[in-house]
């Protein structure tokens, strides 16, 4: 299989390492910095999963280079890009006439629909990712926890053998992979783990696990699910977990203490001085909950404190 990782960051990396250590055709697009290091020594992953140093893989920095070296179609792309950038990236993928299968395999609320609106809702995929990944340095990235099975699927006019033939793909690969007919329940689980634990755990510079060893950290967590399920009830969207307090005593009783270790990713674009996801997140439940006209007390201050370390790192830069 031909595939293109869009956006070769922890995420994008450790699936087309893996992918391609299994066999397959991987091309990445991601910064110049980790694809010069790739094209010299090889992508390195380590963690839960092993230590994999992968040398069969082609690098580029601009998707017209991609598109302009690779002689043939890709069968599927990944796309790992941060939920920011996603219509860039696809807007992109159209000028290039780069119409295929398309994986957002993103954090956040949004994405699948804005994959659908370009590529074709036939074409567009979703997979929701319970694994943690953390970048050590160039081209090197650490799988340091996991939570569950990848779960990827679309809308009914996807053809379903195609999903159950891609989960197959990515766990031979050594990615468990699982393949669903109701995406969308699993895109907002992931969004309710995010929602809970990400922005609190970079604002406080702490792992998820520090959240759930106090009692006030726990009062925000369960604030924060609270008020999301405000949100699911108004838009009828179901999840594995009847009311909030069911995932609650789900997350600090199973989730919590498998990724416990974890830093969050936002914390990451602090130090990078980087722009965060927190728009895709509490910042998209804000902005759902006020088209309903429903209070947000916590995911708002969640969201805007956020944004303003994020304003004054990315000004330290």
């Amino acid at each position: 299989m031909r595939i293109v990782v869009l956006g070769a960051g922890s995420v994008g990396m450790v699936f087309g390492g893996l992918l391609a250590e299994g066999g397959h055709h991987v091309a990445l697009l991601g910064r110049e910095q980790h694809m010069a290091s790739i094209k010299e020594k090889g992508l390195l992953i380590q963690g839960i999963w092993g230590i994999h140093r992968v040398r069969n893989l082609c690098c580029y920095s601009s998707l017209y280079d991609l598109v302009k070296q690779e002689s043939s179609a890709f069968d599927v792309a990944l796309l790992t890009v941060k939920a920011y950038d996603t219509d860039v990236i696809l807007q992109e993928l159209r000028n290039l006439r780069m119409c295929l299968l398309t994986i957002s395999l993103q954090n956040g609320l949004g994405n699948l629909e804005k994959v659908s609106a370009v590529m074709g809702s036939g074409r567009a995929l979703a997979g929701s990712v319970l694994f943690g990944t953390e970048i050590q340095g160039p081209g090197n990235v650490l799988v340091a926890v996991y939570a569950e099975e990848v779960k990827i699927g679309g809308n009914d006019k996807v053809d379903y053998q195609r999903v159950i033939e891609l989960a197959d793909v990515f766990s031979r690969a050594g990615i468990p992979t699982l393949p669903t007919r109701d995406i969308t329940r699993h895109i907002w689980g992931k969004v309710l783990y995010n929602c809970s634990l990400n922005g609190l755990a970079a604002l406080l510079e702490v792992p998820y696990g520090v959240l759930g060893e106090h009692e006030t950290g726990r009062i925000l967590v369960t604030r924060i699910v609270e008020e999301a399920f405000d949100v699911l009830k108004r838009e009828q969207v179901q999840v594995d977990w009847p009311d909030a307090a069911a995932y609650c005593n789900d997350l600090f009783g199973r989730l919590l203490p498998l990724t416990a270790d974890h830093f969050p990713s936002m914390l990451s674009d602090f130090q990078a001085g980087r722009r965060t996801e927190i728009d895709a997140l509490n910042g998209a439940l804000v902005s759902r909950a006020k088209s309903y006209g429903l209070d947000m007390p916590v995911n708002w201050l969640v969201t805007k404190l956020v944004e303003v370390k994020e304003k004054r790192v990315r000004s330290e830069e």
